[in-house]
Formats: C-alpha cells, structure tokens, sequence
C-alpha cells in the first residue's frame, strides 16, 4: 500500500544533531599532510562541518558559503554564509559559535549598501541566538572579504591551506598562503563515521529498503520497465526520500541471452516480465546520506535451473566476504575471498563475477583517492567505523544472473548488515 499525503512520510525530515563530523579525524588528516588550515565551501562538505544544508543552491554555481578551520584551534571554526542562508540556522543549529555574512545576490544593486543590510534577514525571534550579533558584527562585501578576514582571524594568513575548491582559493589572492588541494583531507575524515552518521545511513538504508519492497508488492502484469522505475521513485519520495535525474534505479537489465554488464540510461523500456531477474541497485538521498543497495527479485516467480547454483553460491559468497570486513583487510583480499567461495561451489566463470565496493556516506565514495604520502589509494584498507557497501554481481542471462549489494558496518567483530532482509534472491515464496 503506497503512503498517502494525509498520513506523512514514514521517515520525515528532522532537525539533525548539532555536530556529527568526525572533527578528531579531520585533525588528523590535516597533520598527516602538514595542513595549517582547510577552507570548505563545496555543499557536502560544509554540510558535514557545520550541519548547514542551503536549499535552491546548485553545483556549479558560485559558493554561497564556506567553513574555515584552523589545525592549530579546531574547536573555533568560523561558518561563512550568504546573506540570505542566515535564518536558517534557526531550524536547524549548528555547533559553530563564529558565524559571519556577506552580501550576495538579492541586496540591491542601485542605492548605496546600507550597514543594517543583514538586518533583512535575520528575523526578531532569533535574538536568543548567540550568533546574530556576531554576524552583524561580521558582515562583509564577498564570500572572498569575509573568508580572508576569518583566514587572518585564525592565523591563517600565511602557512600551508587546503581547499576542497581550488579555484576558491586561487581567487582569494592571498601570497603568503600556499593553496593545496583538500579533497582528500576531507574524504580521510569523511570515511571513518561517528555514532550520529551511523545512525542516519541506517536510517536511509531503511527507507530504500521499505521503497523496494513497496514497488515489488506494486508490480503488475504487463508493467513496463520505465512504469517499474516511476513506481520505485514516487515510493521513495513517499517515503521521505529523495532521488536525482536520470533515475534511482542504476543497473541496465540487457534482454534474452545478453549478460553485459551494464548501467541505465533511464531510456531504456520493456515489459518486467515473470521470471527476469531484476536487479536492485538504488541510490538517493534522506538528510543528505545516501542509501545504496538492494538485491535480486525474480519477478513473480522462483529460481530456475542453474539460477538456483549461481544464487546459492552468491548468498554464501557474501555472507563469508562480510564475515571477513574487519579493519585491515584489503579489498583485494575480499575480492580474492569470494571468489574463492565460487571456485568451491563449481559454478562456471568464476572469474567473470564482479566483486567491488567503495564508501558510503554523504557521496558513495567517502574515501581519500590519493594518501597523505603520495600514494594512489585504489587497494585500500577497511577501518573501524567505515560504511561499506558490499557489491557482489554473477552477470548472466535475463534468468540466471545474480547480484547482491549489502550496506556494511565495518567492526573488529566483522561486517554487520544494514539490511535485515538477508542476500537470499526475493522469490514469489
């Protein structure tokens, strides 16, 4: 049964705690790369430095906001925004006392810049705050004068910086300041997550979860694959999620005998017919985390033939490589793990199956491409308190192919699964 607008979504927005990054940890990237200081100002990561999400804001648009952070004083950040983003604070706080402003788009263009401009957005009831008068104190030209004031403030007029958006820095012109890249002193800190990210990818594995049992309970005869897709998504926003162009749906399902791996386009169109194995692999967003994940429906019907070897050996493939997801494996060795698993099980091609993952988090990748010595990241390490999907694809025909994707809390005792549902295909039984 979908969920009507009278009764509300079953996982509602809700105002987030105040801090929820891993500041230790982004600390200690920053000592890893010599780093005297980092400036954010692309969405996510000032999202996860401050809690502030702005809305209309797109990403190639000129940054509205930023987040200045001193290694030498951590806990004295300073949060820059929009003259226009101010009041949001209201609804929801965040754990940074300097708050500053700037003027931006909507202020006036043609009579002189009065200095109680901010006053236009900062409502009566926020007096209690103990911002306000900060940011009134604080209210500058440009996103760029305000960022080299909080620069200087914290001592960072000169040293080594990071910013996660180059570009932002460069334009800053500042000489003394040595600008390098922060993408990955941010992703460091981002890949290990705190009690409060767990608790809200659980919370959008959940949802991705009840939005796919939702659209199988849905399905009818003669349904079309784009129908299928439009079903899942208006679940999913039902339900209090969110979902992007072209589509929440990310595997292609190629027809009869084909087994090539593939993703959708979001134009492809057949019938979902009794027997095809769909594949659930499905992305979006609640409070800005991402879920991720799903597995096989054999849609109204049961497996079939060698189905039934490739998706026992599949389920055991899986259950033995999260068993294994402790900190200091490789992914290479997991890979190596489940495969073995295959071997064993006498399935044919073993080496065709796809076994990969990546982080989970506000992105699906939440992991430094590049470490604090140089080296390329592609064969990493699991550590404790990182969410790991689990990918597992046996590529076949319509009929026999296999996948399982697992959300994965990585702990010293081994993975533990965000999905209750198990890596079993999903069967008419």
């Amino acid at each position: 049964m979908s969920v009507t607008q009278a009764e509300g979504p079953r996982f509602p927005r809700q105002q987030l705690p105040e801090k929820f990054c891993n500041l230790e940890r982004l600390v200690d990237g920053m000592s890893r790369r010599k780093l005297d200081g980092i400036v954010v100002s692309t969405p996510y990561n000032v999202f996860y430095l401050s809690g502030f999400s702005g809305i209309a804001h797109k990403s190639d648009e000129p940054r509205p906001y930023a987040v200045v952070i001193s290694r030498h004083a951590p806990d004295n950040p300073v949060l820059l925004l929009a003259d226009y983003y101010v009041s949001s604070l209201m609804s929801q706080p965040t754990w940074i006392t300097d708050v500053r402003s700037f003027r931006a788009v909507m202020l006036p263009l043609d009579i002189p810049p009065a200095k109680n401009d901010i006053d236009r957005f900062i409502s009566a009831g926020s007096g209690a705050n103990g911002w306000v008068q900060n940011v009134r104190n604080n209210f500058s030209n440009s996103i760029s004068a305000a960022c080299r004031g909080a620069l200087a403030d914290l001592g960072l007029s000169q040293g080594r910086v990071a910013f996660d958006d180059m570009r932002f820095g460069f334009q800053l012109g500042m000489d003394d300041v040595e600008v390098v890249d922060g993408y990955d002193p941010m992703m460091y800190a981002r890949a290990v997550k705190t009690e409060h990210e767990i608790t809200m990818l659980k919370r959008s594995t959940a949802l991705n979860q009840a939005a796919i049992e939702q659209s199988i309970a849905s399905w009818q005869r003669g349904m079309t694959w784009r129908e299928f897709n439009h079903v899942y998504h208006c679940a999913a926003v039902n339900l209090g999620g969110f979902v992007r162009d072209p589509g929440a749906m990310i595997w292609g399902h190629p027809q009869g005998v084909d087994s090539t791996v593939m993703l959708q386009s979001g134009l492809e169109d057949f019938e979902v017919r009794q027997g095809l194995h769909v594949m659930f692999d499905c992305h979006g967003t609640l409070d800005l985390y991402c879920w991720d994940g799903g597995k096989t429906w054999v849609v109204d019907g049961e497996l079939v033939g060698t189905a039934r070897t490739n998706a026992s050996a599949t389920s055991e493939a899986a259950a033995v490589v999260m068993a294994a997801m402790r900190p200091g494996t490789r992914v290479s060795e997991l890979q190596a793990l489940g495969r073995s698993v295959y071997r064993k099980a006498g399935v044919s091609a073993a080496d065709s199956v796809l076994i990969f993952f990546h982080g989970l988090g506000l992105s699906h990748m939440d992991l430094e491409q590049v470490t604090a010595d140089g080296a390329p990241n592609a064969d990493w390490c699991l550590e404790a308190g990182m969410v790991v999907p689990l990918h597992i694809l046996y590529p076949g025909p319509e009929t026999e192919r296999v996948w399982v994707e697992e959300v994965v809390q990585v702990t010293a005792d081994g993975g533990v699964p965000f999905f209750s549902w198990g890596f079993d295909p999903i069967t008419s039984t």
